[in-house]
């Protein structure tokens, strides 16, 4: 753990500079050695959390990073106002830094294969988080991320509910969007094959650059990690055409986000509001049609209800029916229980909602 945490900025000239990681007042690029790109060892990984946290930090934050206006105000009015004003504080105070463990990029790079953004959520540690936030700040600690210091888990909670209420307007968006991704999974993958990553690299429209056998990073930090030899996933972002993340943080691998390729072509509309109508309610009822499509992200019981706004006793009552069903099971979570989907109850969504 370097402290320099991951870095999410917009690329070019776009409005509102860097969102990112500012280790330094300013300073040089950085320059991190790779060698030839051809005899490195380069992946593509398609990554909805790390998405989420790029859609995140344009929806709290200052700069949209290429996201349609429409898409931002939808998204805002989807996030919990609490717990925007949070992360939105942690930004401001944090000079725009966050730490890797928020990045919902855990599962990069690993034989998990795509993590959905319940299993990036359930990754997260508040003892990790605290301790990014102490290696970061040491004893000048600004006052929003002693919060952080203090009580991680309370900020692990909030970071949750933010990120589940943020993903399930988002969502539908991500679904429209993997025709794009299957494409450019291709096109990377004949990239590697053919020994062309080189030239293919600089046309990703990413804030990080490649010449001289080198990255170079668009923000400077002392204590990034420069060890050769290390993997390069590539992850395309869905977020916006200009959105750009990274973190060279890890012993192994390095992970760089950029803007899908022909993005344009789903920004050209709001994304979609599920409002829990449809199919699904028809069939179940509303209450159950939300409280099952709520079930995706595995929340606590009183998670559920506070995000649909009934209840607890209410939310138990759904649940028992949807139990019986086989449509949804219960599982303790540590002093929590959780709520998740059985493979009926996956079948189901995918078929009506």
């Amino acid at each position: 753990m370097t402290g320099c945490g991951t870095t999410v900025r917009a690329t070019a000239d776009g409005p509102g500079g860097s969102s990112g990681t500012t280790c330094g007042p300013g300073g040089p690029k950085d320059a991190v050695p790779v060698g030839s790109l051809e005899d490195t060892r380069v992946a593509i990984g398609r990554s909805p959390g790390t998405t989420l946290f790029s859609v995140l930090i344009s929806t709290v934050g200052a700069s949209r990073h290429g996201m349609p206006a429409a898409w931002a105000e939808e998204l805002r009015r989807a996030a919990p106002p609490a717990e925007a004003r949070l992360l939105d504080a942690l930004l401001r105070t944090g000079r725009s830094w966050l730490p890797d463990s928020l990045a919902l990029s855990g599962t990069l790079g690993t034989d998990a294969g795509q993590a959905d953004v319940a299993d990036e959520l359930d990754l997260l540690r508040p003892d990790t988080l605290a301790e990014e936030a102490v290696t970061r700040f040491g004893t000048a600690v600004p006052r929003p991320w002693q919060l952080v210091v203090d009580r991680p888990d309370a900020v692990v909670d909030a970071y949750r509910r933010l990120a589940r209420s943020v993903w399930r307007a988002f969502e539908p968006l991500w679904q429209r969007a993997a025709p794009l991704l299957e494409r450019e999974e291709e096109r990377i993958g004949r990239a590697v094959v053919t020994r062309s990553m080189g030239p293919v690299f600089n046309t990703l429209g990413s804030a990080v650059h490649y010449g001289d056998g080198h990255l170079r990073l668009p923000d400077h930090c002392p204590l990034h990690r420069t060890i050769p030899g290390r993997r390069l996933v590539l992850v395309p972002l869905v977020s916006g055409h200009r959105a750009t993340a990274y973190s060279v943080e890890d012993e192994d691998l390095m992970w760089i986000g950029y803007p899908l390729p022909g993005l344009a072509r789903l920004t050209e509309t709001p994304a979609p509001r599920p409002d829990g109508t449809g199919r699904l309610a028809l069939v179940l009822g509303a209450p159950r049609a939300a409280l099952l499509l709520h079930a995706r992200f595995r929340p606590s019981v009183s998670d559920a209800a506070s995000s649909m706004g009934i209840a607890v006793s209410t939310v138990t009552y759904h649940c028992d029916a949807l139990v019986r069903a086989g449509l949804l099971r219960r599982h303790r979570h540590g002093r929590e229980v959780r709520l998740a989907l059985t493979e009926d109850g996956r079948r189901l969504l995918d078929l009506l909602a």
